[in-house]
C-alpha cells in the first residue's frame, strides 16, 4: 500500500504573494499617474518601445493572475519568455490601433462607412471585421502552448479536446467584453490607448483562466 502525501502550500505564503502582487500593481499604477506627462511624452517619442514595456509588464501581470487562479501560485514557468511574448503583442497593437483608426477614417471620408458611432466601429473592425483580436489571442495561446508543452503546429491546437470550448469562450468575450472595452479605448486620446489596452490585458488573464478551466472540464468530460 502506497500512501500519497500532499504538500499544499501554506496559506500564509498565498497571503504574502497576494499582498506583494497587489502592492506591485498599485505602485506601478501610481507611478504612471504621477509621471503621466513623462509617460505621454515617451509614448509619442518611442511608441513601439513603450508599447512593449506597457504590455510586457501589465499583460504579464494578468498572466500571473491567471496562474494564481488556475494553479494557485503567482509565477508561471519561463516568465521572461512570457514577458517577451506580451511585449511583442504590445508592439503589434501599437501599430494596429492607428492602422484601424486611420483606415476607418478613410472609409468614412470616402462615404464608404457610417461615421457614427465611430469608436464602436473601430472596435468592431479590430474584433470582428479585421479579425486581429482573435488572432492575437490565438497566437498567445499557441506561444504559451509551446512554452508549456514544446513545439506544436498552430493548426494542431484545434485537435485538442478543449479547443471548441476555448474558441467559444474567446468569441463570447470578444462580443460581450472586448467590443465595449475597446470602444472605450477609442474614446480616449491616442496617446493613452495602448496603456489602457495593456490594463485590459489583466482582464485578458481572467478570460484566459476561465477558458482554461472550461477547457479542462471539457477535456475531462471527454476522457
Amino acid at each position: 500500500m502506497v500512501l500519497m502525501v500532499s504538500n499544499p502550500a501554506r496559506p500564509g505564503s498565498h497571503m504574502l504573494g497576494d499582498a506583494m502582487a497587489a502592492l506591485f500593481f498599485i505602485a506601478f499604477s501610481v507611478f504612471l499617474w504621477i509621471e503621466s506627462d513623462a509617460v505621454a511624452a515617451a509614448t509619442i517619442s518611442h511608441p513601439y518601445a513603450t508599447g512593449f514595456v506597457k504590455f510586457g509588464i501589465l499583460a504579464t501581470f494578468g498572466e500571473c493572475l491567471k496562474d494564481r487562479i488556475v494553479v494557485g501560485h503567482w509565477l508561471p514557468p519561463k516568465l521572461a519568455f512570457r514577458f517577451l511574448i506580451w511585449g511583442v503583442v504590445g508592439i503589434w497593437l501599437t501599430a494596429a490601433f492607428p492602422l484601424f483608426d486611420t483606415g476607418l477614417a478613410s472609409l468614412v471620408a470616402h462615404h464608404m462607412w457610417p461615421a457614427f458611432p465611430y469608436p464602436f466601429w473601430v472596435s468592431m473592425w479590430i474584433n470582428f471585421f479585421g479579425g486581429i483580436a482573435f488572432f492575437v489571442m490565438f497566437v498567445h495561446y499557441w506561444a504559451n502552448s509551446i512554452l508549456d508543452d514544446g513545439f506544436i503546429a498552430p493548426w494542431d491546437l484545434f485537435r485538442r479536446p478543449e479547443a471548441p470550448q476555448w474558441c467559444k469562450t474567446i468569441l463570447l468575450s470578444m462580443l460581450f467584453f472586448w467590443v465595449p472595452a475597446q470602444t472605450i479605448t477609442f474614446l480616449l486620446p491616442p496617446v493613452w490607448r495602448v496603456l489602457f489596452a495593456a490594463y485590459l490585458g489583466i482582464c485578458l488573464g481572467l478570460i484566459l483562466s476561465f477558458a482554461a478551466k472550461a477547457g479542462e472540464a471539457t477535456g475531462e468530460g471527454l476522457a
